[in-house]
């Protein structure tokens, strides 16, 4: 279908606003039931901590995309490829988490190359640690609008 702005805008422009963001609720839930079952298992606790953290993040950046940049398409433009990149980091860190669980459970009960799911984890890990604090960055990074990005006239540009 297009370029990463192009899918941003849709998910931003058509999508999210579709009753009042309520289509993104569901990955909100299972992110959540996903992060509190797994802080029961000490292996994966900091991955689920870290999750469960960007999960917020996405929650905090999609209610000021419903209250803010749904009346001003400036600002759900600025916000597009940040919010993008952040419900990413949300789904990609579940499903690291979910392969951690596997891992873990394996590991418990002695199945399989042990070797394979230390690896799991320690990739798992590594997503987490690197990626998901990204989460609060894109965030704020989505919340400044677009009042600096469209300030200058389009005569700046060479364009009349």
């Amino acid at each position: 279908e297009g370029a990463n702005g192009i899918q941003a805008m849709d998910l931003v422009g058509r999508k999210l606003p579709k009753d009042g963001g309520r289509a993104i609720q569901p990955l909100f839930a299972l992110v959540d039931k996903e992060c509190e079952e797994a802080k029961a298992d000490e292996r994966v606790r900091d991955i689920a901590v870290r999750v469960e953290k960007a999960n917020s993040e996405l929650k905090a950046a999609t209610l000021w995309l419903v209250q803010n940049a749904m009346a001003a398409p400036t600002n759900a433009g600025a916000a597009a490829y940040p919010y993008m990149h952040l419900a990413g980091i949300v789904a990609i860190g579940l499903m690291w988490l979910r392969m951690a669980r596997a891992a873990s459970a394996a590991l418990a009960n002695g199945v399989g190359d042990a070797t394979f799911y230390e690896a799991k984890l320690i990739t798992a890990r590594y997503f987490t640690e690197r990626f998901t604090p990204d989460a609060g960055a894109l965030r704020r990074k989505l919340e400044a609008g677009a009042e600096a990005l469209m300030a200058l006239p389009a005569e700046a540009f060479g364009v009349a």
